[in-house]
């Protein structure tokens, strides 16, 4: 599959130059080999003078959210940089500590909404079920950082049996989000089993899969993944892309292939500060990801949750932003511009116009 020039060439940290290609462009190796311990960063920053990380402040961030960082991602990063966008949404800083008074451990009030465990009912007509605790990388902005990461907040198999079994019950659910954790961090045959009781309730019209492997992992999207999700149209994936510097050409080709199989995809931005709160970034983001076949459709105000107050931009900025966009006079520009949305605790997400 050939990329547009537009896209920078693919990077590879130092640390794993010797590494076969055929491992490297293996989903599975690069899970088992994230950076995800305080040894594998100072073993890193220690062959790599560029890299200068406070360990102390991490030890005492991991405390609250556990850390992990696929290689591929990990190379996107400027480590001479302490703002590389890239940088800030892996590697832990001691911000990730403070807690404001109107922050919350869930935001979102998911576990107040979830009749069955897992699965939270918060419109009428749609739900959401956390699938997994796993991530391919711990984002520091993520709203769900009070439970990803944690084993024992994942669902046991009966558990999802039994949510299924509730969604079928409730015929006035007609959209299934299936994320986590990620959806994309099980293995073919299980991923497509939920994928597949999902698409056999005969009033389930929409499925969506949650997911940022796209961009912290896009390797995960092998030709079989794509070809098993494309057996279950109408499917929609939605991502995370914040930066440009995350449209690689790795990224271009797992994007692709779930378009050519059928998948809608489309993308949520969270707006962060010292990361893209710039109309020139989200301007070049967009671009970048309207050419990998995905569609700019939300644009988010961080969320009120602990631990991220160092992201959160302010409302009135944003919606300045999302304006200038909107003021471009080139006409091709509308498809290039997302809803700004702002989810409130336990009453849902509000387009701000």
């Amino acid at each position: 599959m050939k990329v547009p020039d537009i896209f920078p060439p693919s990077r590879r940290h130092a640390r794993w130059k010797s590494v076969p290609d055929a491992d490297w462009s293996s989903w599975t190796w690069q899970l088992q080999n994230r950076i995800a311990t305080l040894e594998d960063l100072a073993a890193t920053a220690a062959m790599d003078p560029s890299f200068r990380i406070n360990l102390d402040d991490v030890r005492k961030t991991q405390k609250n959210f556990n850390f992990a960082i696929t290689p591929y991602y990990f190379s996107l990063m400027d480590l001479a940089n302490e703002s590389c966008p890239i940088r800030l949404q892996g590697i832990p800083s001691s911000l990730e500590n403070v807690k404001l008074e109107h922050e919350y451990f869930d935001f979102p009030k998911e576990e107040e909404m979830m009749p069955v465990p897992g699965l939270t009912h918060r419109y009428p007509d749609r739900v959401m079920l956390y699938t997994t605790h796993h991530c391919a990388m711990y984002c520091r902005f993520c709203t769900r950082k009070r439970k990803v990461s944690n084993p024992s907040s994942a669902l046991q198999r009966k558990q999802i049996l039994d949510a299924i079994e509730f969604i079928k019950g409730q015929t006035s659910i007609r959209e299934v989000i299936l994320s986590g954790g990620d959806i994309f961090s099980f293995a073919d045959r299980q991923l497509e089993e939920i994928v597949q009781m999902t698409r056999a309730i005969e009033h389930i019209e929409i499925i969506r899969l949650g997911t940022r492997n796209l961009v912290t992992l896009p390797l995960r999207v092998t030709p079989e993944l794509a070809r098993t999700l494309g057996q279950y149209q109408p499917l929609y994936i939605h991502t995370h892309f914040n930066h440009p510097n995350e449209c690689t050409p790795e990224a271009y080709i797992a994007c692709r292939r779930l378009r050519d199989a059928g998948c809608v995809v489309n993308n949520h931005t969270v707006m962060l500060k010292g990361i893209n709160d710039d109309p020139n970034v989200i301007r070049e983001l967009n671009r970048r990801l309207v050419l990998m076949g995905v569609q700019p459709y939300y644009v988010y105000h961080c969320d009120l949750t602990f631990g991220s107050s160092h992201f959160r931009t302010h409302i009135e900025n944003d919606v300045a932003l999302i304006r200038t966009l909107h003021g471009e006079t080139d006409w091709t520009r509308a498809i290039d511009v997302p809803h700004y949305m702002i989810d409130t605790p336990g009453g849902g997400k509000i387009e701000l116009v």
